[in-house]
């Protein structure tokens, strides 16, 4: 790694992104370094070691060129999906959708693209993300994608959904999108409740936000997330894998609300 301790760090291509990791937690107080390709074995690596994939165009002495910008945030906010705090008017406006796993991963890539740009979400970043899913159950790291469902006559309209990854007995939300007001929060609480039913036991919600807070997560350091990660993608359960990496069907958001149903019975 090249960082002379101004700027951003430079990981190489031979560096392990664990030791990256480590010592960039303790010595930077800044939250993104740059990595040369973009590419499913890199994006993988970045993520076992704490880092979020995000991407950036940056322009070169050759001309724009995308990179891999692994972000090791300052500060995650971090929930157990037990904990999920569902309000009242989520759960009564969850009677109007229904939830699904794995079964619009292309689709919902794009409406995060739509609603966030392409600034992060270059196109090289989101084809890296698409083959992970394609390949999840070959990898450590199983891209998902949540769906969010509104009847529309006979056809079900997609309101909102999300991008995330789980390892080991962590899953981590990436990005997302919301077309209809509530939607968003409705998604969430019935996703807490999914990742609780398949015995997830930390859900990263990336950088913290007031709403994320609202759900109940809790806002930690670097020194204090980094370990509580480290556990959980060490605890490795094929219980987990199987229920958050199979295409689901679509299930009442209401009743995955109150009884938890989508992922089937709760991992150990």
């Amino acid at each position: 790694m090249r960082w002379d301790g101004t700027g951003l760090p430079y990981i190489e291509q031979d560096d392990d992104f664990g030791e990256c990791a480590r010592f960039l937690a303790d010595a930077y107080d800044g939250e993104y370094a740059l990595f040369p390709s973009i590419d499913p074995d890199s994006i993988e690596a970045a993520a076992l070691a704490a880092f979020m994939p995000m991407a950036a165009r940056i322009e070169t002495t050759d001309g724009p060129r995308a990179f891999l910008v692994p972000k090791l945030h300052l500060e995650r906010c971090l929930l157990d999906p037990m904990l999920v705090s569902v309000t009242r008017t989520a759960r009564r406006e969850s009677a109007r959708y229904s939830l699904s796993l794995n079964s619009a991963f292309r689709e919902v890539a794009q409406a995060c693209v739509q609603t966030h740009g392409d600034d992060w979400l270059v196109p090289e970043l989101v084809d890296a993300f698409c083959e992970l899913h394609d390949c999840r159950a070959a990898r450590r790291i199983g891209f998902v994608s949540v769906e969010l469902w509104k009847a529309c006559g006979k056809d079900q309209e997609l309101v909102a959904g999300e991008l995330g990854y789980v390892i080991g007995k962590a899953y981590a939300s990436l990005t997302g999108f919301s077309r209809a007001s509530g939607a968003g929060t409705v998604q969430l609480a019935a996703l807490g409740r999914a990742l609780a039913d398949a015995g997830v036991s930390v859900w990263d919600l990336g950088m913290p936000i007031e709403y994320k807070q609202r759900l109940g997560g809790r806002v930690l350091p670097r020194a204090r997330f980094m370990p509580v990660l480290r556990r959980a993608y060490e605890a490795e359960n094929p219980s987990v894998r199987a229920a958050l990496l199979s295409a689901s069907g679509v299930v009442a958001a209401r009743s995955m609300i109150d009884s938890g149903s989508i992922c089937g019975p709760k991992g150990g």
